[in-house]
């Protein structure tokens, strides 16, 4: 480091001084001596000549050099001040200078303390500290750090500070356009004042922003630009000059590998993170598929144990049964089959959903006439649960292209959702109306309804889980996660509308058929 400045003006100041004073002495003698020299000359003539000589030729020279003495006085006096200010400037850019290179070795000390200590500074943190820094230590207005992204092959503005600063936030441009572009793909120190030096960066100029000097300098890994380094001045009288942009390059070398090994850890400890989330569903999908395989292996020996039963009771006893009994039984017989199968086809649609498989034959219906059949499906579950279906439906409904045979299953899934947890003896409500470019579908029970934060994930894929009511189970918990990807087939919605203890409406919303898409689905 330099020694300090003060003491060496001082000294300068008192040796010019000397030097000055010396200078007088000598004019002062040489003054005094040209009367001497001049007396000689008088004694050889008379004494009325030698007064007036003397007068006359004494005065003028005395006056003469009297006059010279004090113009050269003054005109020391002017350079001697003028010296001193261009001293003052020296001394005090020397001194910018060495307090610069002071912070940016304070600044290269903490990001080589903090590498010998292995501490992760997220580079967030680095730029911030950067740009903060390099403002307070180049008596700056304004500082950014531009990142190349190799992914989008553009320089993103990660940190911005200072007086509009927020000019630069959230820029973005490619790698040789613009000032910082040029900057990136050449790999020099660029310093511009108020006026552009050609026409190619004149291009580039914020008119608008008063920026009095400015340096972009690249910020590398040996040939590798990791991004570029901003620093205006703004509304300044002073701009930058070669020992900045050459200070400030040494610098931008250094920390170029600093912000690459802390974009390096940003980038392996968000992998990290994702591993570690991927892991963590990756567990959950686990627990969820050894609690569907216990949930579907209940809920398929169920209806296989009643179907078993009654067979062996009408083989058994088929010659001493009644008509009424046999009746029953058979109907017992096929409402476990219709529920088995219908076990099996959400399976199997779940597979086909999962695998991208499934396909809809499209035809242009009456949402009514589905509801109405979906009804008829899940009429023998609410009469054996002792619950009522009741039907609103709007006669004035558009037609809808949908896949008769899936919208029916949303039907029938939400029909059987809702009487699964409505107590005995309530009401299960489905109703449909026109709204706007949507018909909807609405479920309505009187269940226990649901909590704000399960609302969210309740047709997410077993998002209802092993939930208990009255004794009966929400089943394999994939009914609503199929209700809503079948109707966002379609090009529809599903939601619902509930609170605890207040019951739920679950709500289908399909597109009406457009008369263009009614010919396309007739030839299908």
């Amino acid at each position: 480091m330099s020694p300090n400045p003060e003491p060496n003006m001082e000294r300068l100041n008192r040796r010019a001084w000397s030097l000055w004073v010396l200078a007088f002495a000598i004019i002062l003698a040489l003054t005094a001596t040209v009367p001497v020299l001049y007396l000689p000359m008088l004694e050889m003539v008379g004494a009325e000549e030698q007064a007036s000589l003397w007068i006359r030729n004494g005065s003028t020279a005395g006056f003469g050099l009297a006059g010279l003495v004090l113009i050269f006085c003054v005109y020391t006096i002017f350079k001697q001040r003028e010296l001193n200010r261009m001293r003052e400037v020296l001394v005090a850019d020397e001194r910018e200078l060495q307090d610069a290179r002071t912070r940016l070795s304070e600044i290269s000390a903490l990001f080589q303390l903090s590498t010998t200590l292995n501490l992760q500074l997220h580079l967030s943190s680095i730029l911030e500290i950067i740009v903060r820094r390099v403002i307070a230590t180049l008596k700056a207005q304004q500082s950014s750090i531009m990142i190349y992204n190799p992914e989008s092959g553009l320089l993103e503005t990660r940190a911005s500070y200072g007086l509009e600063s927020e000019f630069a936030r959230n820029a973005k441009t490619r790698v040789g356009e613009g000032i910082a572009g040029w900057v990136a793909q050449q790999q020099q120190a660029v310093m511009l004042g108020p006026k552009a030096p050609n026409e190619e960066f004149g291009q580039h100029y914020k008119r608008n922003r008063n920026i009095t000097s400015a340096l972009s300098l690249p910020l590398r890994v040996g040939d590798r630009c990791v991004g570029v380094l901003n620093v205006n001045r703004i509304n300044h009288p002073v701009p930058f000059r070669e020992h900045h942009r050459d200070m400030l390059r040494l610098f931008a070398e250094h920390v170029g590998a600093v912000i690459d090994r802390a974009e390096v850890m940003d980038r392996l400890t968000a992998h990290a993170q994702a591993l570690e989330s991927s892991n963590l569903r990756l567990a959950e999908m686990n627990r969820m598929k050894d609690v569907f395989l216990s949930t579907a292996s209940h809920e398929l020996k169920t209806p296989l144990t009643s179907v078993i039963a009654y067979s062996e009771l009408l083989d058994e006893h088929g010659i001493t049964l009644s008509v009424e009994q046999r009746g029953e039984f058979l109907g017992r017989l096929q409402s476990e089959a219709q529920r088995l199968l219908a076990l099996i086809e959400d399976i199997l649609d779940l597979s086909r959903l999962e695998t991208g498989k499934l396909t809809l034959r499209r035809e242009t219906l009456s949402v009514n006439a589905i509801v109405q059949a979906a009804v008829e499906t899940a009429r023998p579950m609410a009469v054996k649960h002792g619950i009522k279906v009741r039907e609103r439906l709007d006669d004035a409904l558009a037609e809808v292209e949908v896949d008769e045979v899936k919208i029916r299953q949303v039907v029938v899934n939400l029909l059987v959702n809702a009487i699964k947890f409505s107590p005995e003896k309530e009401t299960v409500t489905i109703a449909t109306r026109h709204d706007g470019e949507f018909v909807v579908v609405e479920v309505e029970d009187r269940g226990p309804g649901i909590k704000p934060e399960e609302s969210a994930h309740i047709f997410e894929l077993f998002g209802q889980g092993l939930r208990q009511q009255d004794g009966r189970t929400s089943g394999l918990g994939i009914g609503l996660h199929l209700v809503k990807r079948i109707t966002e087939l379609h090009g529809g919605h599903v939601g619902v509308n509930s609170a605890p203890g207040a019951g739920s409406t679950f709500w289908v919303r399909l597109p009406v058929a457009t008369p263009a898409a009614e010919p396309a689905a007739q030839a299908a």
